[in-house]
């Protein structure tokens, strides 16, 4: 699970240096490489030393007017690349973690564009049973019962039988689906939020904003 906490790079650390070296204020060195929109590139510039990513067309313009020594570039390249690929892997043993506790089934819906919420599936279905077949039966009736209530709403959406298992459905709970989530392939749904503020929230089954549970606990 990655932090949100945004990191330089090497590579950003040293271009950064290189720009102070050269007495240039982040616009000036925008105006250099040619932009035509000088305060806004400039704020990318600074975006990106200060741990932000930076497109590829602008990171080359940099590389470019500032010429870092070809080995020191590298140098600092191979370094990220190395950070990039612990942090990874990290992040991968962190959700496999993750993937592996066990949840109460929920149905998460899209009631429409950018309005989410979650359903607790009757308990009835989530009791374990004696056997792999009841416990298939129960699965398989758990799957009816969030049709029936994405076709109430009108809505598409899926079942969360576990972390590694969902169901999706169409509009109306219409072509269900099984699929494994995987880290490559999380498979997510979504969740509402107020502009300029990190708490995510999602409606829940009494039709009140929740802020905890089903649906806001998956790594970002």
């Amino acid at each position: 699970m990655s932090s949100n906490v945004r990191r330089t790079s090497h590579l950003s650390r040293h271009l950064t240096a290189l720009r102070l070296q050269n007495g240039l204020r982040p616009g000036q060195l925008a105006a250099h490489l040619g932009a035509s929109n000088v305060s806004k590139v400039g704020g990318l510039i600074r975006s990106f030393e200060l741990g932000e990513p930076l497109c590829e067309y602008w990171l080359d313009k940099l590389i470019e007017g500032l010429q870092p020594d070809p080995a020191e570039l590298r140098r600092c390249q191979k370094l990220d690349q190395a950070e990039a690929e612990q942090q990874l892997e990290q992040d991968r043993v962190a959700w496999e973690a993750w993937a592996d506790e066990t949840i109460d089934p929920y149905l998460w819906i899209r009631y429409m564009p950018a309005v989410y919420g979650v359903r607790e599936v009757p308990r009835v279905f989530c009791t374990p049973r004696a056997t792999a077949e009841d416990n298939a039966w129960a699965r398989a009736r758990a799957e009816d019962w969030a049709a029936d209530e994405l076709k109430r709403f009108g809505a598409k959406g899926h079942l969360n039988w576990s972390r590694r298992e969902r169901t999706w459905y169409d509009q109306r709970g219409l072509n269900p689906r099984r699929v494994q989530v995987t880290f490559e392939e999380p498979s997510g749904g979504g969740w509402m939020q107020v502009q300029g503020s990190a708490q995510k929230f999602l409606l829940g089954s009494n039709g009140q904003f929740t802020t905890k549970g089903p649906g806001l606990d998956q790594p970002c």
